[in-house]
């Protein structure tokens, strides 16, 4: 009898192990009833200042005119001081080796005179 019993547990714990290995591959279950949990970013649009900084080589922050900084990634121009309206989307899920205010991806720039 006890062996039968040693056997059942070991069945059940082969069971639980088994699901265990398995709860890692079920994200795309999860995901089908609960629907997705990434959030898309808006696109923000911001005033301010382009300022060039010594950190980890070089690094271009935007001083916005709401007071935020952000880190600028993408195309605009590299010119300290420049003045510019730019349009882009916060990215949170990003890190960067400058770390000099949230990464903000560039979509598009217009330079103020």
């Amino acid at each position: 009898m006890p062996a039968k019993v040693t056997k059942i547990w070991i069945s059940v714990l082969g069971a639980i192990w088994a699901m265990g290995l398995l709860v890692p591959l079920s994200p795309a279950l999860a995901n089908a009833t609960t629907g997705s949990t990434k959030v898309k970013s808006a696109t923000i649009d911001l005033t301010g200042t382009i300022k060039k900084l010594a950190v980890e080589g070089t690094c271009y922050q935007l001083a916005a005119d709401n007071g935020q900084k952000y880190e600028l990634v993408g195309k605009f121009p590299k010119i300290d001081g420049t003045r510019v309206r730019i349009s882009g989307i916060p990215k949170s899920d990003m890190v960067t080796i400058c770390q000099v205010g949230q990464p903000l991806q560039v979509k598009t720039v217009k330079v103020i005179k």
